[in-house]
């Protein structure tokens, strides 16, 4: 091996050595940076040189740069958070349609209803009260007016998922634009899976950003470039990507697509699949309770109201509109608004009689067929119930998946992540060798000096 080849390992492994310097130098520069992997520079022997008598090493040369990433454990932290994202957007709406029934409380509809049946336990005791039979229309215009307020409520609930939904499909639809854009610059620069780890930590934190919504899959590519599928579509394919779209389905209940199919998309994890459900099928069921709680209320206590007689005489008097089967639209009837001589308290009219008032104050214990035989009151309990218990639920699956979440982040940490003292062992055995092939150098460079002494 001639004196030059030996400059040329010198120079490779100066060149290497500073190399691997600068990418531990660009690791600890990183240590605390939000998505960085760690790195390092691959490097290998050379090429030998083949000889007649073998072949002969030529130094050490860079190979490309290393990533260090478990693409397991990435697909375990996106699956955790996409179940995350599910649970805590359910707690936020659910947390927020239990504040509007504002139950325990003097003022919520529970309340009413006992207010209501008081009021007809009082007309009882004093059937010709004018006092009593006004404190009775004002305890019906109140209960009609708190189930108008939660279902405004509950409307609210639903305007604020429709709002949550579309900025989700947005969000989406924007961060599959900025994977595909990335896939293309990695495509672009001809780099495989060893290289543009800068640009790949980039794209893998849009990609966790995307579970959190959606809960996504990640197909890797020989290229560098990977797929993500978002629920049942494929979102991002190398430099391509899909767009969502969000379909009124009516009554308030949102779907999302993709253009030019009917077919709506079905999400398991990430906040699009808590919204979808919340619009397609919690906030439409609750509501679906409150009308019935508001029509059976409406319906039982007309019943009985119709059968007595007002002060006038007459019969077959509703005491709340019976067109007003919903909660929306409950409210007193028109007689009974123009005058409360319209209230029945009694069946047969003669002074005294207090049948009907005290069947209506019954209504707070007894049984209602339509209701399986639970009275008015506890329908309205296991409603609100049904709700509490589906906020606690939804509260201690956050937790919890918040837990795991955090747990699948250090397992990635423990791999990708930076740990300063193992940087700083790293950069003493790299600048050690690149003392070492500084000191090749000199000695090819006496060796040179004697040779050229002993020519002259």
């Amino acid at each position: 091996m001639s004196l030059t080849s030996l400059l040329s390992i010198a120079r490779g492994a100066l060149l290497t050595q500073q190399g691997a310097i600068n990418v531990t130098g660009h690791n600890i520069a990183n240590a605390n940076t939000p998505g960085f992997s760690r790195q390092r520079l691959a490097i290998a022997a050379a090429a030998p040189l083949q000889t007649s008598f073998g072949q002969i090493g030529r130094g050490v040369t860079a190979t490309g740069l290393e990533r260090f990433r478990d693409q397991f454990l990435d697909a375990s932290y996106r699956r955790e958070n996409g179940d995350l994202g599910r649970f805590t957007t359910q707690n936020d709406v659910l947390s927020q349609v239990e504040r509007a029934f504002g139950e325990p409380s003097d003022t919520g509809m529970g309340a009413g209803l006992d207010q209501l049946f008081a009021a007809f336990s009082d007309l009882a005791n004093d059937p010709t009260s004018p006092t009593a039979r006004t404190l009775a229309r004002q305890a019906g215009a109140s209960l009609a007016q708190i189930f108008k307020d939660t279902d405004r409520r509950i409307t609210d609930a639903v305007t604020l998922v429709q709002q949550k939904l579309t900025g989700v499909v947005s969000d989406i639809n924007e961060i599959a634009r900025q994977i595909a854009q990335l896939n293309t610059r990695i495509q672009g620069s001809g780099a495989g899976a060893r290289e543009a780890p800068d640009v790949k930590d980039q794209r893998d934190m849009l990609v966790d950003q995307l579970s959190h919504l959606a809960g996504v899959r990640v197909i890797p590519h020989e290229d560098g470039t990977i797929g993500v599928l978002a629920g049942d579509v494929l979102m991002v394919d190398a430099g391509q990507a899909a767009t969502l779209e969000l379909r009124d389905q009516g009554n308030g209940v949102l779907a999302v697509g993709i253009p030019n199919s009917s077919r709506a998309l079905s999400f398991q994890s990430g906040e699009v699949a808590a919204l979808t459900e919340l619009s397609a099928t919690t906030l439409p069921a609750l509501r679906t309770q409150l009308d019935a709680l508001a029509r059976g209320v409406v319906t039982e206590v007309n019943a009985l109201h119709a059968g007595g007689r007002t002060l006038t005489g007459a019969t077959g008097v509703n005491f709340f509109d019976p067109t007003g089967l919903t909660a929306a639209s409950m409210q007193v009837s028109g007689d009974v608004q123009r005058s409360t001589d319209n209230i029945a308290a009694g069946a047969s009219g003669t002074p005294g009689d207090n049948s009907v008032a005290l069947a209506i104050a019954g209504l707070r214990t007894s049984g209602v067929a339509s209701f399986g035989g639970r009275t008015l009151g506890e329908s309205y309990q296991r409603l609100v119930g049904d709700l509490g218990a589906a906020v606690r639920d939804a509260s201690r699956q956050q937790i919890a998946q918040d837990v795991v979440v955090s747990q699948a982040e250090e397992l990635r940490k423990s791999v990708s992540g930076v740990s300063i003292d193992e940087e700083m062992t790293s950069i003493i055995a790299q600048q050690n060798a690149y003392a070492a092939a500084a000191r090749l150098v000199n000695v090819a460079d006496e060796m040179m000096r004697d040779v050229l002494a002993m020519v002259r």
